[in-house]
């Protein structure tokens, strides 16, 4: 559930397989969608907004692990060449409290 938020928020929308025309709107139904897909979660079950925070910090890191790893290597594939790096570190401080930065690219 984590893992599925921070894709909905922290995508990058040039990386959405939509006509450039279209991302302007995507980018502002996005708020809409993942409050749509919380609103749609929270009528199964029950949410601990404190295990959410934690879960989605794991999500962030996660991708940062590979970000990071990617970046040293100077290896990087289309989602890890874009700023959604540095989405993922905004978000992990931002729930966390934390904060992290990402190495230089290599290369």
């Amino acid at each position: 559930m984590a893992a599925t938020l921070v894709i909905l928020r922290l995508t990058p929308v040039e990386m959405f397989p939509v006509p450039a025309a279209l991302r302007v709107v995507v980018a502002s139904l996005r708020p809409i969608m993942t409050a749509r897909y919380l609103a749609r979660y929270r009528r199964t079950r029950a949410l601990d907004e404190s295990r959410l925070r934690y879960y989605e910090a794991g999500a962030c890191m996660r991708g940062l692990v590979r970000a990071a790893e990617a970046r040293v290597a100077g290896d990087a594939n289309p989602l890890d060449a874009s700023s959604f790096g540095e989405r993922l570190a905004a978000r992990f401080a931002r729930v966390s409290g934390v904060p992290v930065a990402l190495p230089p690219w290599r290369g």
